[in-house]
């Protein structure tokens, strides 16, 4: 048909606007050929059970990644809590417990200064030696002053 009507004289607009339908007719075609092929896939897959095994691989592979997390949490909470304890940690409060006992006793704000820490820094290393039973703490007004702890013989 579109022969016969190419055969017959028409506007370039027309033959135009009949070649784009033939083009969407084979694509029509082309499209339900690759229907059939997928409906026919789809039929096979699910004859041979390979839906039902890859489901069961799915599930399985949710129980490991279930229990990895599980162990990543575990091992991240035990190297937190048992990781020794820094260099720079371990001199910083060898050189607040020299300064210690060179000076009797020190408040925050001072071992801030003359470590030139900040002063959480300071406060977090002082509270951890008390909580050692390195140092010991006296309020005096508002402010605490730290010292030596004196061993008891």
């Amino acid at each position: 048909m579109i022969d016969l009507l190419r055969s017959r004289k028409l506007s370039r607009g027309k033959q135009d606007s009949l070649s784009e339908i033939a083009k969407i007719k084979e694509m029509e075609k082309d499209n339900s050929a690759n229907q059939r092929v997928e409906s026919l896939i789809l039929r096979k897959f699910n004859e041979t059970g390979l839906e039902e095994r890859m489901k069961d691989i799915d599930r399985k592979l949710d129980d490991v990644y279930g229990k990895v997390e599980e162990l990543v949490f575990l091992y991240q909470s035990n190297s937190r809590e048992k990781q020794p304890p820094s260099i720079r940690k371990v001199r910083v409060k060898d050189m607040i417990s020299a300064l210690l006992e060179q000076h009797g006793s020190l408040s925050a704000p001072q071992l801030c200064k003359m470590l030139n820490l900040s002063r959480t820094r300071c406060s977090e290393y002082l509270k951890e030696m008390g909580d050692a039973g390195f140092l010991e703490a006296r309020l005096n007004c508002r402010k605490k002053f730290y010292s030596v702890r004196q061993k008891v013989k």
